[in-house]
C-alpha cells in the first residue's frame, strides 16, 4: 500500500511545482495565517516561553488578541507561490521513511539573493483525509561587518511555533534567545 502512496504524493507534488520559469510552490505564509485565524479565534490557553542562553527560561500567558503579533515573524517566511519569490529557490521532494514524511525542501537557486538559507515543510501523506503540512521550518541568515543574525523557524501545526534567534555583534559574545508559543500541547 505504501508503494502505492508516494508515487501518488510525489506525482501531485511534481505537477504543482512546474520547473520551468513559472515556477509554482506552495503559499507557506497563507499556511501561517490560516494556523494564527484559528487561533485567534479558538480558547486556547496561550503559553509563552522565552529562554536566553542559559538563564531560566520565563513561561506566561499571551492573551489571544496579541497572539497575531508574537507569530509575526513567522509571516516573513518567503511566499513562494509569488513567481518572483519562487524564481529565487530550488525545490527538492524526498520521502522520509523513518519519518513517514514527504519533505519538500527549498534552497537558495543562487546563494547570497535571499536571506532564507532553507525552507522545510514536511507533509503527513494520507489518502483518506489528503496529504497534510505538519511541520515548517525555516532559517534566515544576515550579517555584515556590524554582526550576525540568525534565525531558525520551526512551526508545529496545529500545535506551538518556535522561534530561535542567534546573534552576535562585533567584540561581544554570541547570544541565542528562544520564543515559543504553544496553544495546543
Amino acid at each position: 500500500m505504501r508503494l502505492f502512496i508516494l508515487p501518488t504524493i510525489l506525482l501531485g507534488l511534481i505537477a504543482c511545482s512546474d520547473p520551468t520559469p513559472g515556477k509554482k510552490y506552495i503559499s507557506i505564509p497563507s499556511l501561517i495565517e490560516q494556523q494564527i485565524k484559528h487561533v485567534d479565534t479558538s480558547l486556547y490557553s496561550i503559553q509563552q516561553l522565552i529562554a536566553q542562553d542559559t538563564l531560566p527560561a520565563d513561561t506566561n500567558y499571551v492573551r489571544r488578541e496579541d497572539f497575531r503579533q508574537h507569530a509575526s515573524a513567522f509571516l516573513s517566511i518567503p511566499d513562494l507561490s509569488d513567481p518572483k519569490q519562487a524564481n529565487l529557490f530550488n525545490e527538492e521532494i524526498r520521502y522520509d521513511d523513518l519519518l513517514k514524511r514527504v519533505i519538500i525542501s527549498y534552497t537558495p537557486a543562487t546563494p547570497g539573493k535571499t536571506e532564507f538559507q532553507r525552507i522545510e515543510l514536511f507533509v503527513e501523506p494520507n489518502l483518506a483525509t489528503g496529504d497534510q503540512v505538519k511541520t515548517i521550518l525555516a532559517t534566515r541568515r544576515k550579517g555584515d561587518r556590524d554582526g550576525f543574525e540568525q534565525d531558525e523557524f520551526v512551526w508545529q501545526m496545529d500545535r506551538s511555533c518556535t522561534r530561535i534567534r542567534t546573534t552576535r555583534k562585533p567584540a561581544a559574545a554570541e547570544q541565542t534567545t528562544t520564543y515559543k508559543l504553544s496553544w495546543n500541547d
